[in-house]
């Protein structure tokens, strides 16, 4: 694949994601006030409203950091668009792609409003994860396809 085809594929999969994260967030911002709290929507998934102010699933939202991790995010994706366009697995491009939508749709409402939006709460029994929303599922998605595109070239 040529570097102008992956930048290509990588820029319209990351703004297929972006989009599809705020929007999701924009309906949970607007839709609050149907959010009840506990409302199972099926058996060990609720939808629930957090303005998280750390990185994903919560880590470090005591302190006062978003703004510094808006900045980061960026910067993590100009790396990242580096890192596909000098890719030759597809895979490596196809994961890198899903942390870069990832990280530009939290980073984008970081730098916008200071917090992300969370509403995805899975929970098993009594044991709740911590609230997370599209981007941070994409970025963990892309992360573990990257670590196996690293293991299965080696």
């Amino acid at each position: 694949m040529s570097q102008t085809k992956k930048l290509i594929f990588s820029i319209l999969l990351s703004v297929l994601i972006i989009s599809l994260d705020l929007i999701t967030k924009f309906y949970a911002k607007e839709n609050i006030n149907l959010l009840i709290p506990g409302m199972e929507i099926v058996k060990g998934l609720n939808f629930v409203y957090v303005e998280n102010k750390g990185i994903s699933f919560g880590i470090f939202s005591n302190l006062n950091i978003s703004f510094f991790l808006g900045i980061i995010s960026f910067l993590i994706s100009v790396y990242i668009l580096y890192l596909i366009y000098y890719s030759n697995e597809k895979l490596e491009v196809f994961s890198l792609s899903l942390i870069l939508g990832g990280a530009v749709g939290n980073g984008y409402e970081r730098l916008t409003q200071e917090f992300v939006v969370d509403f995805i709460d899975i929970y098993y029994v009594n044991f709740h994860w911590p609230a997370f929303n599209l981007a941070d599922a994409f970025i963990t998605i892309g992360a573990i396809f990257f670590l196996y595109s690293i293991i299965k070239t080696r």
